[in-house]
């Protein structure tokens, strides 16, 4: 039988000759299905073509798309695109996930993977259409912002292409810029955005009008058919909110068990809360509903607000938006939290990083320890708020040092500063306080990315449980929790059908693997699968100098206790934290400092030695 789910065939461009290639990476079948797609094939790519040396900013360094083997197919949320890459504001792997359609556009190229390298002289987008690459001349489009871009492309190819576009901050390597497609859908973690502007890349437009290799289609169907009914008939309630609400139900929750980041992580409970939550957006700004590539939950939610009073419009704010714009800046109006959220977009900057960085800098002002460009360090003000999202885009005055994330931030302020700076491995931390939370610590200090929940939100299981405990069954449930999240980002879907409308992977997900590429594959193989890549991704860490020291959580967590909520006096022991790390390390056969062991390496079959 044919391989289906895979085209078996990657392409790299580069971009300072202004030329492109296919491989064929089929006649290396096993060590690439191994690692399933997505970003396994990531994972594979970056540790081949990299080394501890490699300047992801520089014409040697390289971005990697990757699909999966269920991106394009029938299949909900299977439209996912992991790009993954060395991150320029961290230093190692990295990766950021993002949905619309432009995953299911590659695959209907012809590609698994996309690989971008070299420099343009001038600025350029490409525009893929099947087999061929165009280098389309982008001078037009330097600074504008990602929406316009997207739409002055679309107007020009005149195909209704899929667009991925940066703004002025990619342009401006700004290390937390973004890429954006769909209006609103984005790559927002750890930089994409800035590797594309050192190459001078606008954008990439992408046009296929191939079919998509599977296996059994009527299969897939029957598939989605059954996983539709399970995710409306299962939990009713739960979906109608979510399709409702999106991920905005979340806020009313963090509040409740006292997670929501406050003042930049200071507290873990906002007193505005009931002004930014889910309810609040309904009421007042939103007009609709968006959803990914064949998903039928829609929870990317449209809504209306004015930018220096002229009516705009976004999607958005998601839950970590809400919370880091939001309560961590001490803004309590939903309307100016969407502007501040749509001028994110506009400029193609992570809401999550910024709002962290902003939120930072406030509180070092308030502290004494700098000043803010004559701006008032005060929680709430829009005025500042606003103001520092321009600066940090265009790297004006204080922005270009709050440009190159809190971490860097902190070190060139000195003077204390550090332990204000929530971040891990460089990266911010996202929507999660974590004192009272260990395993969400645990979570934020042992992802290879740095601080972001796409790795496990295992605070969801752990406020439900033993909240306080430090168990080896957290420890567990952590390292479940992030094989499976590592899985559908392999796949080339969504996690939502299961982690909010609770659609069982093992029941489902092997059954789509099957029928997709016509080979016998089970749970247990999948999460094997998946094990190999965080493996692989921690091998490509430790060989970029990470080791048990960069395993931890923000030392706020450790050294300030919470002065308010129902855990006020609560902060963790570092010898808790120790006890989870050593047991984490013991359950993963990685040594005391953080290495898989050869004989880990072996059993997984990672001939990476």
């Amino acid at each position: 039988m044919e391989l289906g789910g895979y085209t078996g065939k990657n392409l790299i461009i580069d971009v300072s000759n202004r030329s492109f290639k296919t491989i064929d990476w089929l006649e290396q079948k096993n060590d690439w299905l191994k690692l399933i797609g997505g970003r396994g094939f990531g994972a594979k790519i970056m540790w081949e073509t990299t080394d501890a040396k490699t300047n992801p900013l520089s014409p040697e360094g390289i971005i990697t798309l990757n699909t999966g083997p269920l991106t394009g197919l029938p299949v909900p949320g299977a439209g996912r695109i992991s790009m993954c890459a060395i991150s320029p504001q961290t230093g190692i792997w990295a990766d950021s996930s993002i949905g619309g359609n432009a995953g299911a556009e590659i695959k209907q190229c012809g590609y698994d993977s996309i690989i971008i390298k070299g420099k343009s002289e001038k600025p350029v987008y490409l525009y893929l259409h099947d087999e061929d690459v165009d280098f389309e001349n982008a001078e037009h489009l330097w600074g504008k912002g990602s929406f316009e871009t997207e739409t002055i492309i679309k107007e020009e190819l005149n195909n209704d292409p899929s667009v991925l576009t940066i703004g002025p901050a990619g342009e401006k390597r700004v290390l937390f810029a973004c890429i954006t497609t769909d209006y609103g859908r984005q790559a927002g973690r750890t930089g994409m955005g800035t590797i594309l502007g050192s190459k001078s890349v606008k954008a990439v437009a992408i046009n296929g009008t191939k079919d998509v290799p599977v296996a059994d289609l009527n299969k897939i169907i029957e598939i989605t058919e059954e996983a539709t009914e399970y995710m409306i008939k299962s939990d009713p309630e739960r979906y109608n909110i979510f399709t409702r609400h999106g991920t905005t139900m979340a806020l009313d929750w963090a509040q409740e068990v006292a997670c929501l980041p406050t003042r930049n992580f200071q507290e873990n409970v906002f007193e505005e809360s009931e002004n930014i939550n889910a309810d609040s957006m309904e009421q007042k700004i939103k007009v609709g509903d968006r959803g990914c590539y064949c998903c039928p939950l829609a929870c990317g939610k449209l809504t209306k607000t004015k930018v220096n009073g002229e009516q705009v419009y976004v999607e958005g704010p998601e839950y970590e938006t809400l919370a880091l714009l939001g309560s961590n800046l001490g803004l309590g109006n939903i309307e100016d939290i969407a502007a501040a959220n749509y001028l994110c977009d506009h400029y193609g900057i992570d809401t999550i990083s910024t709002g962290v960085v902003i939120g930072f800098a406030i509180e070092c002002a308030q502290r004494g320890k700098i000043s803010l460009d004559g701006l008032k360090p005060e929680w709430g003000n829009t005025e500042t708020i606003f103001s520092l999202i321009e600066k940090i885009a265009y790297r004006k005055g204080l922005g270009n040092i709050l440009a190159d994330g809190v971490k860097k931030a902190a070190e060139a302020f000195g003077n204390g500063c550090q332990s204000m700076a929530m971040h891990v491995k460089g990266l911010e931390q996202s929507g999660y306080e974590t004192r009272s939370t260990p395993g969400m610590s645990l979570a934020y200090g042992t992802s290879d990315m740095g601080a972001h929940h796409s790795r496990s939100t295992i605070v969801g299981w752990e406020t439900r449980t033993d909240r306080l405990g430090v168990t080896r069954e957290k420890v567990e449930m952590q390292i479940y929790l992030q094989h499976q999240r590592s899985l559908f980002d392999a796949l080339g879907t969504c996690r939502f059908q299961y982690c909010e409308a609770k659609l069982p992977p093992e029941e489902f997900y092997p059954r789509y693997y099957v029928a997709a590429t016509g080979l016998n594959m089970n749970q247990e193989g999948l999460l094997l699968g998946a094990e190999r890549i965080f493996n692989l991704t921690r091998m490509i860490n430790i060989r970029r100098g990470v080791s048990r020291k960069d395993d931890y959580p923000p030392a706020r967590v450790f050294d300030e206790a919470l002065p308010s909520g129902p855990y006020k006096g609560k902060k963790m022991s570092r010898e808790e934290y120790d006890k989870l790390l050593d047991m984490y390390y013991e359950i993963r056969g990685w040594n005391h400092n953080g290495t898989p062991t050869r004989e880990k390496l072996r059993e997984l079959n990672l001939e990476i030695e």
